[in-house]
């Protein structure tokens, strides 16, 4: 019997950063014992359509082909689960606050999620790592989802090779390149591309 594929939940700059370059990126479940099946919070449209600058550096988001992944994998809460996640949102407000962190709504309620739900959370973000690892949120950074995606067959390594150089060139790593070529070599058991 097949087990239901694990839900990923990618943070909206994960989302950002993987989107254009893997497509498309949440359409497809991957893998086998485990199964993964990525997903965004449907608060990715909203901060996406308030925020110019996001307008602006993303105008690819916008487009009718990645419009359809995201409607196709919103993660969204209903009945008991939402109220749970209602009340995660609210105490991790609180935490974050007291903790002098700025974090978005959205991110998080994407802890809020991942916290109730018990799914991991990809993100690169340090204030959002710090709030999950004070309550248990299993938390992903974008190149173990590489990793992951790679060890599944999702991609291969000539694709990883592209997104990196690709986040080179934009300027959009999603940590320092010292970090990044420690973390790679940890996840991938080589030395980083670039």
């Amino acid at each position: 019997m097949n087990e239901p594929p694990q839900d990923v939940l990618l943070d909206s700059s994960a989302y950002f950063r993987l989107a254009q370059s893997i497509r498309p990126l949440l359409q497809q479940s991957f893998g086998a014992s485990p199964a993964y099946s990525l997903h965004v919070l449907v608060e990715l449209d909203d901060e996406y359509r308030t925020s110019m600058r996001l307008r602006h550096k993303f105008e690819w988001v916008a487009g009718t082909e990645y419009r359809e992944d995201r409607q196709l994998k919103r993660y969204e809460l209903h009945g008991e689960a939402r109220s749970q996640a209602l009340d995660a949102f609210s105490f991790l407000v609180a935490y974050a606050d007291e903790q002098k962190l700025n974090l978005s709504r959205e991110d998080l309620k994407a802890l809020a999620v991942g916290f109730v739900k018990g799914i991991p959370v990809v993100t690169d973000d340090i204030s959002m790592g710090k709030v999950a690892e004070a309550h248990s949120i299993e938390c992903w950074n974008t190149v173990k989802l590489l990793r992951v995606m790679v060890t599944a067959g999702r991609i291969d390594m000539d694709k990883v090779v592209e997104i990196l150089e690709y986040w080179d060139y934009e300027k959009d790593l999603p940590m320092p390149k010292e970090k990044l070529r420690k973390v790679f070599a940890e996840y991938f058991g080589t030395d980083c591309p670039i």
